[in-house]
Order: structure tokens, then sequence, then C-alpha cells
């Protein structure tokens, strides 16, 4: 008994116990949140590097601030399995309906849903308003319009969240995020 015991812990300890997933794509499985903004932008948040990830000891969260000319994003790749500093990889999420996202933003800004291998021009997209305390949104596939082709959720890469100006009041734009999903 003593012996099985000894198993159990070893096994639990070393990381060998079984992981069971959800069908809902956490929040905690998305963590390549990235940076990006125009030379004339100014990144405030996170003051070194294009990591916006924040881990602390009771929570996780994204936390950017910018002083826009341009634009100023951050953005996350869909497949997990996408190295840092790398393309985005192809995600089929058609079956799936919505994203879940908790967020606090001092002024509105974009949310893309990108298709793999396309870079600028205009991506699929819905815009969320300012909001001075965290608030939780749930937004249908269905909402994403406007990109040069029609949205197909079987060739996906990455989300971006941006900015295009500043908030007139603050001088600055700045976005929170403590809770994203693929349900």
């Amino acid at each position: 008994m003593r012996l099985l015991y000894f198993c159990i812990v070893f096994f639990l300890a070393n990381g060998c116990a079984p992981s069971f997933k959800s069908s809902e794509r956490s929040f905690d499985s998305f963590i390549l949140w990235r940076t990006g903004h125009d030379v004339e932008t100014i990144q405030q948040i996170p003051l070194n590097g294009n990591d916006a990830f924040v881990r602390s000891k009771n929570e996780s969260f994204v936390h950017v601030k910018f002083n826009i000319k341009e634009y100023g994003e951050v953005s996350v790749p869909i497949n997990t399995k996408t190295v840092d500093g790398s393309e985005a990889l192809q995600s089929d999420i058609s079956q799936y309906k919505s994203i879940r996202l908790t967020y606090q933003a001092n002024h509105e800004f974009i949310v893309q849903l990108r298709q793999t291998g396309i870079h600028g021009g205009i991506h699929n997209q819905i815009t969320l308003s300012g909001s001075e305390t965290f608030t939780t949104v749930t937004i249908p596939f269905t909402e994403f319009k406007g990109g040069v082709k029609p949205l197909d959720l079987k060739d996906v890469a990455k989300f971006n969240f941006a900015f295009l100006s500043n908030d007139h009041e603050d001088g600055f734009a700045e976005l929170k995020v403590s809770g994203f999903s693929i349900q």
C-alpha cells in the first residue's frame, strides 16, 4: 500500500498525472500576448520588450499602454503550438461559436480575427467600447465583419486588440485583459 501511495505522489509531483482538457480554450492556454506598434507610437506598458502577459502570485492578465501616433496593439496566436517570434500557425476554430473576453480599457479598441498569413490591409473585426471597470462580453464570430474576404474559421491565426487613437482625456490608450476564451 505504501508503494502505491509513493507511486501516486511521484507521478503527481513530476507532472505525469493525466490532464483533462475542457471543451473551452481557457485564458491560461493563451500566453503569447505580444505588442506591436508603428515607429512613432510610444509603448509605455510593458516597459521593456513586447510580452504583455503579466503573471503574479494570485492572477494572470494582459496589460498594455500606448501613446498612439498611428496604432498600438497586442496580439495572441490561436494555435498554442505557435513558437514565440514566429508567424502565428493556422487554426481551425469552426467548431466554436464565439469568444468571451473580460477587459478594462480607457478607450474604444478594435478586435481583429486574422486569417492565416494575411498581413496589413483590412481584417474581419469588431469595435468594443472602453470600460472603466472590468466587463465581460461574449462576441459571436458572426459579428466579425469588414475583412478583405469573408471570415473562414477553418483558416485563422490570431486575434489582435488594436488602438488607433488615444483617449482624449487621458492622452494615452490602455487595455487590461483578465479573461479570454474561445467558446
